[in-house]
């Protein structure tokens, strides 16, 4: 009699554990899921928006397509990300990527020494001398980085402070 109360006791809370997990599922990929998609769909230049598990992290994954005002998009995409790490997934090409590489010191050597001024302008004649159109946005958190020729864009946001809100951006 005992061993089938516990028996039954057991498949009960089974039952109410994998109801509960299931609408924990269920909440997750109807609403929340969505929610953050057509949000995000109104951001200029967002293709879509969605958290997904990386390596057992969670992190937002990004799509563009031809970002404009990156720190604007990237503050409202914070806003929805709710504490999870953002990665975009840019259009780059192998040329911005050199560049990206090369401006990668006076951008880093701008955030440690805090001449910024002199930075943007190292930055912009880079750009210029590659026929790269730059984007250059700064605020207390992040340098926020544009990079375009033609349909290619790269796009970065380097943290100041090392947040961890941004992920570095991968090619689609």
């Amino acid at each position: 009699m005992t061993n089938s109360r516990i028996l039954l006791i057991s498949l009960v809370g089974f039952l109410i554990f994998g109801a509960l997990l299931g609408g924990k599922v269920i909440y997750q990929k109807k609403w929340v899921d969505v929610s953050i998609l057509s949000l995000s769909q109104q951001i200029p230049g967002v293709v879509s928006a969605k958290v997904v598990n990386n390596n057992s992290l969670k992190e937002m994954v990004v799509v563009t397509d031809q970002l404009t005002n990156l720190r604007q998009a990237s503050q409202k995409l914070k806003e929805l990300a709710n504490n999870v790490p953002i990665r975009y997934i840019d259009q780059r090409n192998d040329s911005l990527e050199r560049l990206f590489g090369q401006i990668q010191f006076a951008l880093q050597e701008g955030i440690v020494r805090g001449n910024f001024t002199e930075m943007a302008q190292n930055v912009k004649a880079q750009a210029e001398k590659e026929g790269v159109q730059l984007e250059l946005e700064m605020d207390n958190d992040a340098i926020y980085v544009t990079l375009n020729q033609r349909q290619a864009q790269l796009i970065e946001v380097i943290e100041r402070n090392g947040q961890g809100k941004f992920l570095p951006t991968k090619k689609k």
